[in-house]
C-alpha cells in the first residue's frame, strides 16, 4: 500500500520496504441525543456529519543515524499546515482511495540507528474511490 498526503509521501510501498503497519480506519457520525421529560427512552439522531480517522505506522531506512534524525525534523515541518486529500493506493491492485479534506491530527516519530518510525493520525471526511464523486464539503 502506498499513502501520500498531497505531495508528501508517507508510505512509498512494497518496492521501498515502506508498507503501513497497524493500519486502522475509524468512522464516526456526529450524533445528537434527544431526551424528553418523562420519556421512556432517548432518541439518537444522525446529524449526517462523518469524520474518518486513519492511523498507521511506517518504518523508513536511512544511510545513517544522523540522516534518520534529519528526516524526522524535516518531515514534521513539511506536514505542518497541510489540508488536502490523503491518497491510498492498494498494492498490487492499484485501487485508489481518497480521504477527502484531510488534516494531519498528529505525527509521532522516533529513530533507532539508521531507521526512523512514524505514527500518523489523520482526520478527514468521507473515503471515496477514484470512481466516486464525493461532495467537497463531506
Amino acid at each position: 500500500m502506498k499513502i501520500s498526503f498531497g505531495d508528501v509521501s508517507l508510505a512509498r510501498g512494497i518496492e521501498f520496504g515502506e508498507t503501513p503497519m497497524d493500519f486502522k480506519v475509524f468512522g464516526q457520525h456526529a450524533t445528537q441525543i434527544i431526551s424528553t421529560i418523562r420519556g421512556d427512552e432517548v432518541k439518537a439522531i444522525d446529524r449526517g456529519n462523518l469524520t474518518t480517522r486513519i492511523e498507521f505506522r511506517v518504518r523508513k531506512k536511512h544511510k545513517n543515524a544522523e540522516a534518520a534524525q534529519d528526516y524526522m525534523v524535516r518531515h514534521a515541518a513539511e506536514l505542518r499546515d497541510l489540508q488536502t486529500d490523503l491518497t491510498i493506493v492498494g498494492e498490487p491492485s492499484h485501487t485508489i482511495y481518497y480521504l477527502k479534506n484531510a488534516v494531519m491530527s498528529s505525527v509521532e516519530s522516533s529513530s533507532n540507528t539508521n531507521t526512523s518510525e512514524h505514527f500518523y493520525k489523520i482526520l478527514g471526511g468521507a473515503i471515496a474511490d477514484a470512481l466516486e464523486d464525493v461532495p467537497e464539503n463531506s
